[in-house]
């Protein structure tokens, strides 16, 4: 075999998971970002209503966590090129829907009203 027939093949670039659910669960389950970023964001999102307003809160936290992502787990990419404008949308709405009914796995926790 010869190295040239490994070099013709096409690389597929597609990423073998659902970059969303990744993204939401590193916010929530990384300490660091968590702590740093996540939680004020949603202490100011909290009282909010107007949603040009919300935008400008979620906007900075997702590109701050999209910097994170790529540089802790090593992802060949760039933070733009891996998260498309449909992709932070669906990024936004899951967000605002987790914060609105806590996880069914916590009998325990609050609800909060955003």
């Amino acid at each position: 075999m010869k190295l040239v027939e490994f070099l013709d093949k096409e690389q597929d670039d597609k990423i073998p998971y659902d970059i969303v659910d990744d993204v939401h669960f590193h916010m929530i389950n990384d300490d660091a970002f968590y702590r740093k970023y996540y939680m004020p964001c949603m202490d100011k999102v909290r009282g909010e209503k107007n949603e040009k307003i919300l935008q400008g809160y979620l906007d900075p936290m997702i590109n701050k966590c999209m910097n994170h992502y790529v540089n802790k787990y090593d992802i060949p990419k760039q933070p733009n090129e891996l998260l498309k404008p449909e992709d932070r949308s669906k990024l936004c709405s899951r967000i605002m829907d987790y914060e609105k009914t806590p996880d069914k796995d916590l009998p325990d926790a609050t609800k909060t009203t955003i």
